[in-house]
C-alpha cells in the first residue's frame, strides 16, 4: 500500500506556516488534513481574504490537547482536548483561535476540497520541495517538531 496513505504523525516533518506550525498528514482528491499546533500565546485566524473570495473551503477541527480559544463574531468558546467543531463553507465571519494554555495546543484540521489547487500539491514530497525552495528555516525534521510540541521556546 501507498505510503500516502498511511501516516505516522511522529514521523512527518513540520512547517511554520506564520503564526502556526503544522504537519501535513492526508491528501486525496477532494479532502485535506493536518495536525496544527499552536504555541502558547499564538493566535490566528482560519481562512484569509483570497480563500473567502476565490477558494472555499469548508473546515472540520478537532482539537486533540490544549486549551484553544475561538471567536467567531462576537461569540467566543473554549475547547479542550475532544472538542470538535465546524468552520463553514460559506464565506462569512472569521474564526480566531488562540491558545490560552500554557502548553502546545495540537488540533487535527480537516478540509475539503484541499487548498491551492493551482500549486498542485497532492504529496507531502511536493510541499517539502515547496518550504524548502522559500525558506529552510520554516521546516522543521520529525525530531525538532517533537521538541517544539515538548517545550516551545518562544512564538517565532
Amino acid at each position: 500500500m501507498s505510503n500516502e496513505l498511511f501516516v505516522k504523525v511522529k514521523e512527518v516533518e513540520g512547517f511554520y506556516h506564520k503564526p502556526e506550525w503544522y504537519r501535513p498528514l492526508a491528501f486525496g482528491q477532494n479532502i485535506y488534513m493536518n495536525t496544527t499546533y499552536l504555541l502558547p500565546g499564538v493566535e490566528f485566524v482560519m481562512g484569509s481574504k483570497r480563500e473567502k473570495e476565490e477558494e472555499l473551503l469548508e473546515r472540520v477541527v478537532y482539537t486533540m490537547t490544549g486549551k484553544i480559544e475561538v471567536t467567531h463574531g462576537d461569540e467566543k468558546v473554549v475547547l479542550e482536548p475532544h472538542t470538535a467543531f465546524v468552520v463553514p463553507l460559506a464565506p462569512g465571519l472569521p474564526f480566531v483561535a488562540k491558545n490560552i494554555g500554557t502548553e502546545t495546543a495540537s488540533f487535527l484540521v480537516a478540509m475539503s476540497p484541499p487548498p491551492h489547487p493551482e500549486l498542485k500539491i497532492e504529496k507531502r514530497e511536493v510541499l517539502l520541495d515547496l518550504y524548502l525552495s522559500r525558506d529552510k528555516t520554516r521546516v522543521k525534521s520529525p525530531a525538532e517538531m517533537e521538541q517544539l510540541i515538548a517545550k516551545p521556546l518562544n512564538k517565532d
